[in-house]
């Protein structure tokens, strides 16, 4: 197994092999130069597949060797003669074939099986029948999303009782507000590797001996990270270890006595609960965050995601009446350190609020008014620095514009709502565009004139975007 990148072939996507390059880069540097196991190659390949669902397991054994397609041929040939097995004949347009979901004959299994060393049910070539508690026992390792949510979790669950420890501190400070700075504009995968090398740093860091004020710093700090962390799960579909996350993240706040970065993870489990159409849930932890965190960018976006909460449990005056408590927060509220002195990701900017209050509007059936604040939000977004422009959520500004646009019978407004967001690269299509987009791409079709646009965004949303969630309902909306 070579440390060379891989390269791109064909049409795949070039995020996904990003995504399998850094995936392999890492455990491959974890060795310190020893050769990689199969077990390694597994562990890889696992975590490519958690990454890219959509591609086969097959196709994810392959690129956790780092092999182009030609070179896995090359491979299976040698390996064919060092066994003394007559070749087949092997062609590239066979195995593409078996990397898109065809499944080659018996022998040929047989043989791909000894290349990778596994078996059928590993290549995605057989279904495994083994009962659910028995296959428990022998299940893969977890993801690099699930298996960090729980190394945060449990490490946050000691946190009361440990013995703290300090580090540079200034320089791990300085690395979070960056990494937390860079989020706006780059893309989500890369970074969650960087977050969770950091974090392991901040969490060696705690375990040595302290001053208090530094450990309260370490352990703000290894929240911070969590929250991060949590974004990048839900960009990526991935709720349960979002939420997960952001529970550690409150409890960091917790230990550490800060209560923006507490009400900030409340918040955080507020969008988890709306995806999952827990609209009580989140309104519940939104009220919760406000009680640590009312003013300021901080309670603006409690008081936000508490309208969104009840515009989904039709509770209009409740709605409406948070959107203005919003709007007083942010004129009566003072900056916090981790809204406004970290900022970056934490940060709530108005343009936000506006992108956000258009969501409520939507969900509130009130699409005139949803048009009127999405332009605004865009028009902020437009005007602001480049570093403050968070690229996420103005491309689901322009998704929700698409639907209120059609709303109001206007399809020449959803076309120029969504061109800018055809021409977004694929690692910056994060997951919730796929549903937003997809309501829009039914709504486009059956309007007279609208079938150009409708399979121009089925297209992008087909081969666009590789992190989004597999199953989205009409509730699920960031």
């Amino acid at each position: 197994m070579t440390s060379r990148s891989i390269r791109p072939e064909g049409r795949a996507d070039r995020s996904v092999l990003s995504a399998a390059t850094i995936i392999r880069e890492r455990a491959l540097a974890d060795l310190h130069g020893l050769p990689a196991t199969a077990e390694v190659v597994h562990r890889i390949a696992e975590e490519i597949h958690a990454c890219w669902p959509q591609a086969s397991r097959f196709k994810c054994f392959r690129l956790a060797q780092g092999w182009t397609v030609e070179e896995a041929i090359e491979r299976f040939h040698g390996m064919c003669d060092r066994e003394g097995v007559k070749r087949r004949g092997l062609t590239e347009r066979s195995w593409r074939e078996w990397e898109a979901g065809a499944r080659p004959d018996r022998e040929y299994t047989d043989l791909l099986c000894r290349l990778f060393e596994t078996g059928p049910v590993q290549l995605g070539f057989a279904r495994d029948y083994t009962p659910e508690h028995l296959r428990a026992r022998s299940a893969p390792q977890p993801d690099p999303i699930t298996l960090a949510a729980d190394e945060a979790g449990a490490h946050a669950e000691q946190a009361e009782t440990s013995e703290l420890g300090a580090g540079a501190l200034e320089r791990l400070r300085a690395e979070v507000v960056w990494v937390g700075r860079r989020y706006v504009w780059e893309s989500p995968l890369p970074l969650f590797v960087e977050m969770r090398a950091l974090q392991e740093r901040t969490r060696k860091a705690l375990d040595r001996r302290v001053h208090p004020g530094q450990a309260s710093e370490l352990y703000f700090l290894t929240g911070a990270l969590c929250g991060l962390m949590a974004n990048v799960s839900m960009d990526l579909g991935r709720r349960i270890p979002a939420d997960t996350l952001a529970r550690a993240a409150w409890t960091y706040g917790r230990v550490a006595g800060h209560p923006s970065l507490m009400g900030w993870a409340r918040g955080m489990q507020s969008q988890v609960a709306l995806w999952d159409d827990r609209y009580h849930d989140a309104l519940g932890y939104a009220e919760d965050g406000l009680e640590h965190l009312s003013a300021g960018a901080g309670g603006v976006r409690l008081h936000m995601l508490r309208a969104r909460a009840c515009a989904m449990l039709s509770r209009r005056t409740d709605a409406l009446e948070s959107l203005r408590r919003a709007e007083d927060a942010r004129a009566a509220g003072e900056g916090d350190e981790l809204h406004d002195e970290m900022a970056g990701e934490f940060a709530f900017l108005p343009a936000k609020q506006h992108y956000y209050a258009s969501v409520t509007r939507l969900h509130l059936g009130d699409s005139a008014k949803a048009i009127e604040e999405g332009l605004t939000a865009l028009d902020l977004y437009a005007r602001d620095d480049a570093q403050n422009r968070s690229y996420g959520c103005e491309a689901m500004a322009r998704a929700h514009l698409v639907i209120a646009h059609l709303l109001e019978d206007d399809p020449g407004g959803a076309d120029q709502a969504v061109a800018p967001l055809l021409a977004l690269p694929p690692e910056r299509r994060i997951s919730s565009l796929a549903a937003t987009l997809d309501d829009g791409r039914s709504m486009l079709a059956a309007h007279p004139g609208g079938e150009r646009t409708a399979r121009q965004i089925e297209s992008f949303c087909a081969v666009g975007l590789p992190q989004a969630a597999p199953a989205l309902t009409e509730g699920n909306r960031r």
